[in-house]
């Protein structure tokens, strides 16, 4: 080979390295950047996703709320009822349901004595 031809090679050697070098700089620059905007969207979809579980609970919590007020009245005002009932219907009350447990009926001294 000619000085010439071998120089010539070297130079087209050194050309081809220098151009992979290049394209070897430019994929690890986009790859940096993908990377980047990966874990933007990334951080950003978690950050949405937390927003809707917060308002998905502060919505469960304010129905749990609702219904917790509704239970209290209702038992407010049930036992409200129950403190209104006279001592006579109480009893009356209580005798049947005596009477339906008890055995003899009606009857609350057992082998006919009273």
């Amino acid at each position: 080979m000619t000085d010439g031809l071998l120089e010539t090679i070297i130079q087209l050697e050194k050309r081809i390295q220098a151009d992979a070098a290049e394209e070897q700089a430019r994929a690890e620059a986009w790859q940096t950047r993908e990377l980047a905007a990966l874990q933007t969207a990334i951080a950003e979809a978690h950050t949405d996703r937390e927003q809707r579980y917060r308002q998905l609970l502060d919505a469960r919590k304010a129905e749990l709320l609702r219904e917790g007020a509704a239970m209290e009245a209702a038992a407010s005002a049930w036992c409200e009822r129950m403190a209104s009932l006279d001592e006579r219907c109480l009893h009356d009350v209580l005798e049947r349901h005596l009477a339906a447990i008890l055995p003899g009926g009606d009857n609350d001294h057992p082998h006919g004595q009273g």
